[in-house]
């Protein structure tokens, strides 16, 4: 079973590089922590990419290395190529999307209806916030289709067959 069929395969259950990594500049001089640590900051299936950039550091770090690890420029250079071989529009606009979804989760946890400018006048309305409210069933929902798209486009490019890897014994 593999984390990421891109970055770490497991083998006798160790996380080790994956051809793929072994082949590609950027990848070579990291060790599997470091690659592991590449896939749940970059890749938009990781687990870690319902935070924003800043928390997903913290958390990734403080899952895989103690606390006195620091993201190196080899660490820092391999996850920028490992973005731009992940990227295509589609992926693009679904980390937007999710961007987006953590700025409203942020603006939602954040307002403040007690809230008056200078003059004594509300800054937010509830009547606004209510509206807001009533449309993030939309945003959700376009949310999973924009995710479902993403997951069709791959599994397109996936000439083999629910994703299961050929050997030489397969054929």
């Amino acid at each position: 079973m593999s984390i990421s069929k891109d970055l770490l395969i497991i083998v006798d259950n160790k996380a080790v590089s994956s051809p793929y990594a072994k082949f590609i500049q950027e990848f070579k001089p990291l060790n599997a922590k470091e690659l592991a640590y590449v896939y749940f900051m970059v890749d938009y299936r990781s687990p870690y990419s319902v935070y924003d950039w800043e928390q997903r550091k913290i958390e990734v770090k403080n899952s895989i290395f103690d606390k006195v690890w620091k993201e190196s420029s080899k660490v820092k250079v391999a996850c920028v190529k490992y973005a731009e071989l992940l990227e295509s529009s589609s992926v693009k606009l679904l980390k937007a999307a999710r961007d987006s979804v953590i700025t409203l989760e942020k603006y939602f946890r954040d307002i403040d209806l007690t809230l008056a400018d200078d003059n004594g006048k509300p800054i937010f309305h509830a009547k606004d916030l209510i509206a807001n409210l009533s449309n993030m069933g939309k945003v959700v929902d376009g949310l999973s289709r924009l995710e479902e798209i993403v997951r069709k486009e791959e599994q397109a490019a996936n000439s083999n067959r629910g994703g299961v890897e050929v050997n030489k014994y397969s054929m």
